[in-house]
């Protein structure tokens, strides 16, 4: 199967201009290790909405690529909290599989 990280061909995924979400497609689909992930980005501020277990309490964090801050469940977090973001950001890009997730766009406004 596809993963993320192998469909992402030239799109730059960390362009504070790409906005968009990726999600699994519905809820018994799970990472390898069991877990879940969402990945909204908006304009370089990041947010993934990870559960490590089915039944287990969810965390968000909140990232802002420009200023490199996060906050980590309506809380200051710091370098560690980066790392962690970072890493389950790529284990998911690295490890879900393509089939198994939607990508939700916001409307694209046209001129009139």
């Amino acid at each position: 199967m596809t993963k993320i990280i192998d469909s992402l061909g030239q799109t730059d995924y960390r362009d504070r201009n790409f906005v968009g979400t990726v999600a699994f497609r519905n809820e018994e689909l799970t990472l390898p290790d069991g877990s879940k992930m969402a990945l909204g980005i908006d304009d370089g501020h990041w947010v993934l909405v990870y559960q490590p277990a089915a039944g287990k309490n969810f965390q968000v964090f909140e990232y802002d690529r420009r200023s490199g801050k996060i906050i980590v469940d309506k809380k200051a977090g710091d370098r560690e909290e980066v790392k962690e973001f970072k890493r389950l950001v790529g284990y998911f890009f690295s490890h879900a599989d393509v089939d198994d997730l939607v990508t939700l766009l916001p409307p694209q406004v046209t001129e009139k």
